[in-house]
């Protein structure tokens, strides 16, 4: 973070400065956190009050680390600090709001800051990955670290960027307490990505449709001379839609394999964990795309990175050759040797549509027998039970030889699987210790395991128990 002074922060955040430490001392921060258990040197620490907590409660435990300037909402707590005569103390009508505030300031404060945003359903922090690969290619450029996509979490990745970065890959994810117009008023990205619309969180926005607007609201205060990048491989995710309900008047490009996209995928190649390839064709001109990851959902969502390169100057051939070497992140479709046997570890997180991907991954892939391990997914709303029975419907429907399901939410999914088909095995267990207690002792040489679940679900510690 640029060092910033206690008087620019007080502005942003449209807040007093209560107390000041004596001597002017601490007047100046380097890192902003919101977590009483990381406090960086020069650190200016929000109280956030939570569902779950209220950080006012931690400020002793931030000044024992030496934090020195905070922002506090409560009065009584903001006495407390000034009384100590060494810290700096601000305060505001809300601290989440004035967190929110002073990240939006600091972003339209970095001169020359190039701003890319990237939301979906699902696939965010895959196609993140792919963005910054891309984009790294040509510039200096920083990314969302892990998935801060919040309205904490945008504001944190800006503090978090190195001063000399020219172009920043924003991850940006609408939900629980996150509306995406807030997301898109703090970052003010200049181009930005949907990957899909899928049925991640439909628990909070109902239906699909009112899911699909909050997503295309990522292009809010676009003109003209901004791109709106779209999956339409996506079925709700049209061009037709998106011009109806989106919120401005952006460039719309689209990429998709159904045909008539501005980058259109075709030949589609899945050798399952030995990576994904396919040609893409735009403007005339074909190129052959090979990732070096699994799963052939990763295509569409690096020609949206593909896409936003042409954006910033940066070829087709150019893009192709920087997408060979994109980084994967840990639980996501990464690879795990057991004993004699692998075991794909896709446990990050999930919905409906990419873990019915996950199973396409497990068929596709070389093995013996292929054993999907699928637990609960939740935010699905009223349509969670249907949503689990289609995914069990969805491998019965596949060369899926076993199906372990996991959890509450699991059952239905083992429902589903035994309604669709009498051939396919099917297993179920009330949590993940019982199910690997169960499943490791028959698994064989040459077998594959895919698993996948919610991340609350944890079962990377099944992955673990099975291949340790």
């Amino acid at each position: 973070m640029k060092r910033t002074s206690l008087e620019y922060i007080a502005e942003a955040v449209k807040g007093k400065i209560y107390a000041r430490a004596e001597e002017n001392r601490h007047d100046s921060v380097t890192a902003v956190s919101i977590d009483s258990r990381d406090i960086p040197a020069e650190c200016l620490f929000f109280a956030i009050i939570g569902e779950r907590a209220d950080a006012h409660r931690f400020l002793p435990d931030v000044y024992e680390k030496e934090c020195r300037n905070v922002v506090v909402s409560d009065s009584e707590w903001a006495e407390k600090m000034g009384a100590k005569k060494d810290v700096n103390v601000i305060l505001v009508p809300d601290t989440r709001l004035a967190l929110m505030d002073l990240g939006e300031k600091y972003l339209d404060d970095w001169s020359g800051l190039r701003k890319v945003g990237v939301t979906g359903s699902v696939g965010k922090t895959g196609t993140k990955e792919f963005l910054y690969s891309v984009l790294r290619s040509r510039y200096r450029t920083g990314k969302t670290p892990g998935n801060l996509n919040s309205e904490f979490g945008i504001p944190l990745t800006a503090f978090s960027f190195a001063e000399d970065i020219q172009v920043a890959v924003i991850e940006m994810g609408a939900g629980y307490g996150s509306a995406m117009g807030d997301l898109s008023r703090i970052a003010k990205p200049e181009a930005a990505v949907i990957t899909n619309v899928g049925t991640s969180h439909l628990e909070v926005y109902g239906t699909r449709e009112k899911l699909l607007e909050e997503k295309l609201r990522v292009s809010t205060g676009f003109t003209p001379e901004n791109t709106l990048v779209i999956n339409t491989d996506s079925d709700i995710l049209t061009k037709e839609n998106a011009q109806r309900h989106q919120p401005s008047d952006a460039r719309i490009v689209t990429v998709g394999s159904k045909g008539g996209e501005d980058y259109h995928l075709s030949d589609i190649r899945d050798r399952g964990i030995e990576g994904v390839q396919c040609d893409v064709t735009h403007g005339g001109e074909t190129v052959t795309l090979k990732l070096p990851v699994i799963g052939a959902h990763n295509l569409g969502n690096a020609v949206l990175a593909m896409a936003i390169g042409e954006v910033f100057g940066i070829s087709m051939e150019e893009s192709v050759e920087a997408l060979r070497e994109v980084e994967t992140n840990a639980n996501r479709l990464s690879v795990v040797k057991g004993a004699d046997y692998s075991v794909i570890n896709d446990t990050y997180n999930a919905s409906p549509e990419s873990m019915k991907a996950g199973i396409d991954v497990l068929v596709n892939s070389p093995g013996k027998r292929k054993i999907a391990v699928l637990g609960s997914m939740f935010e699905l709303g009223d349509h969670s039970e249907q949503l689990h029975r289609s995914v069990g419907e969805y491998a019965a429907s596949k060369p899926v030889d076993i199906l372990v399901a996991i959890g509450e939410n699991g059952k239905a999914i083992a429902e589903g699987g035994e309604s669709a088909s009498s051939d396919l095995k099917v297993l179920y267990y009330e949590n993940r210790e019982d199910a690997a207690k169960a499943v490791r002792p028959m698994l064989q040489a040459g077998d594959l395991v895919y698993v996948k679940a919610s991340r609350s679900m944890a079962l990377e510690k099944f992955v673990t128990a099975i291949t340790e």
